[in-house]
């Protein structure tokens, strides 16, 4: 199937998934707070998929099988946005669970299965790689926001995943894409987990009095941690340019 074909496959797919949760948030919070729920997760779906075409149109390639399990982490992060479009602010209910549920399929389930399964099946490409990064950062992303809203965590928490596409941006002025995030040190991926484990922790829909402590300690620690990591990739990545 050609790829034009595939992605619109995949969408369907996606935008699919999303309507158990824009039902189960109508019988729970209401017809308004549903209908919110839906537009923003289908906006963001459209939006991801209207970008991995470009993407994938750009590079001459073929979505694959464990390309459309890694975009299936967009729903996690559809999900994560139709919450906060819908204005429901509980940590516990149907809108918690969905918001955490979605964050560990995304983060944990998922993220953990796609490299080995590509690699495993000797599907692996640059393209593949491209929305692994992609589909983490947004996902990073909107969980950051959410965690924020209605996981207690304080503002500045949100700001390495932000400056994750600032930095991108201004990188992408002076090399190119692949160069920016190649051959990363091998502290990147714990201070990510960490980052994660904290916005994971911050929407537990069952976290307990040790749990909120335990956050409101980490917080301070891992997210300027983690804004630094971002600086210090960046500044990596420039090194290799010709003075």
């Amino acid at each position: 199937m050609p790829t034009p074909g595939r992605l619109a496959v995949i969408s369907v797919g996606l935008l699919a998934a999303s309507a158990a949760p824009a039902l189960a948030m109508r019988r729970s919070h209401g017809s308004r707070a549903g209908a919110r729920f839906a537009a923003g997760s289908v906006l963001a779906t459209l939006v991801q998929q209207s970008l991995v075409g470009i993407a994938a149109a750009r590079k001459n390639a073929r979505l694959t099988v464990v390309d459309a399990m890694t975009l299936s982490r967009g729903v996690a992060s559809a999900v994560l946005v139709g919450l906060l479009v819908s204005g429901v602010r509980r940590r516990n209910g149907v809108a918690g669970w969905l918001g955490w549920g979605s964050l560990v399929y995304g983060s944990i389930v998922c993220d953990w299965l796609d490299g080995p399964i590509a690699r495993r099946l000797g599907a692996t490409s640059e393209l593949g790689a491209l929305l692994d990064l992609e589909s983490d950062s947004w996902l990073t992303l909107t969980a950051a926001f959410s965690a924020a809203t209605w996981g207690g965590l304080p503002g500045y928490c949100m700001a390495a995943p932000l400056a994750r596409y600032a930095l991108m941006v201004a990188a992408l002025r002076r090399i190119p894409y692949a160069r920016i995030y190649a051959d990363e040190p091998p502290w990147a991926r714990p201070f990510g987990i960490a980052q994660m484990a904290l916005f994971t922790a911050a929407m537990a829909p069952f976290g307990a009095a040790g749990t909120r402590l335990a956050v409101r300690l980490a917080a301070p620690f891992v997210a300027p941690l983690q804004l630094v990591g971002m600086l210090l990739l960046y500044r990596r990545s420039q090194r290799s340019l010709p003075k």
